[in-house]
């Protein structure tokens, strides 16, 4: 059950489109148009709402309305970027959530908008190493965020390649947006390795109907594994790397992915990011396949405890690179 910081739409004021209308179809012309400002001294409430069955306490569902990217007025940083969620309830009236508070008497932008559901913050999507993880480069190992287009990578199947872009974001590092840790030796890693939970690293497991087979899965679906667990902090900067296909790398000595260009990548990106994104890639940057079998994170756990029978956990999951 999310708890989101509510504010009633009594304490908001706007200037240009009004995003907050309450027409439907008309939040498209607030975008990038618009700005809003919480009152001084805005009244601030917690509210739960339910996951499971998308409902509040008194039965009715709970859907917002609109979706938004927003970002302070003064800010041009990307990290700076949250999602608020225009909802209406019985219980809670007409107002904004969000996971995160926003500050009253600050003007925020409208960046980005979703009408069909909640928008998902990049931060809690992004394929991401932390600052100062150690990529191993024709060179010698580099900090990730040093890495540039004069680089060389090693892969894990097609020997040096180039890097084609790096992205950066500073962004908060607690709950959902929190870094997955996987302890020396868990990946085969020599240090501890810090990597976003969407991130996917490579395994192999030991038994069962993947047996052998090297597949890719998410940091996060591996979390409360021995050794491997949220680390959060107050701000992590995240360093995304994509060279020309999807390749399994080298970090901290441990298998992982590049980042895969896609369309749900582009979707959580802000238009300038996904611009700026777009031009560096080929002409048409969705056709590339993943270097390994995906396998989605609801089935991950289902596989670990298919393999733990009769082996050590680590075994299990097939987390010991050999």
């Amino acid at each position: 059950m999310p708890t989101l910081c509510f504010w009633p739409l009594t304490e908001v004021t706007s200037s240009g489109p009004d995003p907050f209308g309450a027409v439907p179809g008309t939040e498209d012309a607030a975008l990038g148009r618009a700005h809003f400002v919480l009152r001084p001294g805005a009244a601030m409430r917690f509210i739960d709402l339910p996951e499971a069955d998308g409902a509040d306490p008194d039965g009715a569902a709970i859907e917002p309305d609109v979706s938004y990217l927003i970002r302070p007025l003064a800010s041009e940083d990307v990290a700076d970027t949250q999602v608020v969620h225009l909802i209406d309830t019985p219980a809670t009236g007409r107002g904004l959530a969000a996971s995160e508070r926003l500050k009253p008497g600050r003007a925020y932008r409208i960046t980005g908008l979703e009408t069909e559901g909640m928008l998902t913050p990049f931060a809690s999507q992004a394929i991401c190493f932390a600052a100062g993880t150690l990529i191993a480069t024709r060179r010698g190992p580099k900090p990730v965020e040093d890495l540039g287009p004069e680089d060389r990578l090693q892969t894990s199947d097609n020997g040096y390649r180039p890097v084609q872009w790096v992205g950066r974001w500073r962004v908060g590092g607690l709950g959902a947006t929190a870094p997955v840790r996987f302890a020396p030796g868990v990946l085969g890693n020599d240090r501890a390795l810090f990597l976003s939970g969407q991130h996917r690293v490579l395994i192999r497991p030991a038994t069962g109907p993947l047996a052998g087979e090297e597949v890719l899965v998410a940091a996060k679906a591996l979390v409360g594994l021995p050794g491997v667990a949220r680390a959060p902090r107050a701000r992590v900067e995240w360093v995304h790397v994509m060279m020309p296909t999807h390749e399994v790398i080298f970090a901290e000595n441990a298998r992982a992915e590049t980042m895969l260009a896609g369309h749900k990548t582009m979707s959580v990106l802000e238009p300038t990011q996904a611009l700026a994104l777009r031009q560096s890639l080929s002409s048409d940057p969705f056709t590339g396949l993943p270097a390994r079998p995906i396998v989605p994170t609801p089935k991950v756990a289902k596989l670990i405890l298919q393999h733990r029978r009769g082996h050590s956990p680590l075994e299990s999951a097939g987390l010991v690179r050999r």
